[in-house]
């Protein structure tokens, strides 16, 4: 009877630890899925925000110039950029929700695509200069990364700096890579917003680094570095300069 009580005991107390471990791991797994379900809400809520506001931003400046300018062939080059403005943020949109939609999609952008982007922030009447640096082809997590920190910096230089012209730089540290946008406007008089905190949020993503505030000239500097894993050989990144294109 001793040895059936002390049986029945030990395989009750080994159900118990089951069910327990089944338990832990059940929970484990839902804790695991909400984590993950709100970094993927978080990286969503970061690539729409860096999308709609950089071109939003540069078709409100636009708009509001076309509307106070009484010389038409000034308002009308301003309706044109929104013109073309508003065809890139569809595009770029589409490529996005495709993304999200598990479609057959373009690649998503980056450093290819500088030129394009310092045109768009050219039409907002800011000077833009390009330093970049030879580089070997970049993972595509970093490449998207350093694009969009280049459009959001050129973004709130375009909206809050009263800046007239803006420097960006890109070039290979080691083994890593930095970018940097730095203007000649009024600097920093208000805090962080969603896109500087956005931008902090995918550059620590990656295990980088980013700063932002005074330039040592004056205006507003913003510096981010972003590891990079062993690729091939260097190649050339093509550099742009914007003038600006019906300016505001």
């Amino acid at each position: 009877m001793a040895v059936i009580v002390g049986v029945t005991r030990n395989r009750r107390a080994y159900l118990a630890e089951v069910r327990a471990r089944v338990r832990a791991a059940e929970q484990g797994k839902e804790e695991e899925a909400r984590r993950r379900a709100t970094e993927e809400r978080l990286r969503i809520a970061r690539e729409l925000h860096d999308l709609l506001g950089h071109h939003l931003s540069s078709i409100n400046v636009q708009a509001s110039a076309a509307l106070h300018r009484p010389d038409p062939e000034r308002a009308e080059a301003a309706l044109t950029a929104i013109k073309q403005t508003s065809k890139e943020t569809l595009r770029e949109l589409r490529t996005t929700l495709g993304i999200l939609r598990a479609e057959a999609t373009p690649p998503a952008p980056g450093l290819d695509r500088l030129y394009e982007l310092v045109t768009s922030a050219g039409r907002c009447g800011l000077v833009i200069r390009t330093e970049v640096a030879e580089t070997r082809p970049l993972p595509s997590e970093v490449d998207l990364t350093a694009y969009r920190i280049v459009q959001e910096a050129l973004t709130n230089v375009t909206r809050h700096a009263a800046a007239t012209s803006a420097t960006v730089r890109v070039r290979p540290d080691r083994d890593d890579l930095l970018v940097e946008v730095e203007d000649d406007g009024a600097g920093a008089s208000a805090p962080p917003g969603n896109g500087i905190l956005g931008m902090g949020e995918r550059v620590r993503a990656l295990g980088g680094s980013l700063t932002t505030g005074a330039g040592p000239a004056g205006g507003f500097l913003v510096r981010a570095r972003l590891p990079l894993r062993p690729g091939p050989p260097p190649v050339r990144v093509p550099a742009a300069r914007s003038e600006p294109e019906g300016a505001a």
